[in-house]
């Protein structure tokens, strides 16, 4: 099953920054530009304290068509914590030969915290997707970010996404550089095979005892801690690893 859609020239940009103690609460900024045409993700405060904020990033309109650039940046200042949820997942849809994309910047300041819940992204047939993720660290600073990539919907082929990834320190030293094409062609024996969701969930900046969560469990050389799971369906990837990750 597929569901076309037009191509359409759209973007918009998410911001959101936590900072400084302003009044006995964390100072929270968020914003979005968008034209009325373009599909967003909305910030909504949840709840927030003296040094951290709970974040929502709600889907304001269907996502993504072809011609959506969304664009996300979030800052988390000195020693403040963010946590941010999605409240559901995201689906490509058939693109009729045109392409979307999807991009994240996080800057985490000195002694920063994020954690970011995402839910599964979903590549339906004839999607055709880029999502670049670049993250710098400030010192001792600390990411949780969970990624759940589907190729398809249920019972159909996949379309294409083209992923990259990059994470560098304060000084500049690189903690992991990614790249991954997945397409129809990657579910061969020997690659994804029947496995149609590939699930990760990266830790930067903290220590992970080396015996916590031992599947699917890659160490970095420069520090931190990546999983990978690969699943038929999403519900079956496990939670150890998110929890390890944010408990750690």
């Amino acid at each position: 099953m597929t569901t076309s859609t037009p191509e359409l020239a759209s973007g918009s940009l998410t911001r959101v920054r936590v900072g400084a103690v302003a009044g006995g609460r964390v100072r929270v900024e968020t914003g979005v530009t968008a034209p009325a045409t373009a599909p967003a993700l909305r910030p909504m405060l949840l709840a927030s304290d003296a040094r951290s904020a709970r974040i929502s990033l709600v889907p304001d309109g269907a996502m993504l068509l072809a011609g959506d650039h969304v664009r996300v940046e979030v800052e988390v200042g000195e020693g403040a914590r963010l946590t941010l949820v999605e409240p559901a997942g995201t689906v490509a849809y058939d693109m009729d030969g045109g392409h979307a994309s999807w991009s994240v910047r996080i800057a985490l300041a000195a002694g920063a915290t994020l954690v970011w819940a995402g839910e599964p992204f979903v590549v339906s047939a004839g999607a055709e997707v880029t999502r670049d993720t670049r993250v710098t660290l400030g010192q001792d600073a600390r990411l949780a970010l969970r990624e759940t990539l589907v190729l398809g919907r249920y019972g159909e082929r996949p379309g294409r996404v083209s992923t990259t990834w990059s994470a560098h320190d304060h000084d500049g030293r690189p903690l992991l550089v990614e790249s991954l094409d997945l397409d129809a062609s990657s579910m061969a024996p020997g690659l994804l095979g029947p496995h149609r969701v590939l699930a990760s969930v990266t830790a930067l900046g903290q220590e992970i005892e080396p015996d916590v969560c031992p599947d699917g469990r890659l160490d970095l050389e420069h520090g931190g801690t990546l999983w990978r799971h690969l699943a038929g369906e999403a519900h079956e990837v496990p939670t150890q690893p998110w929890e390890c990750a944010t408990t750690g």
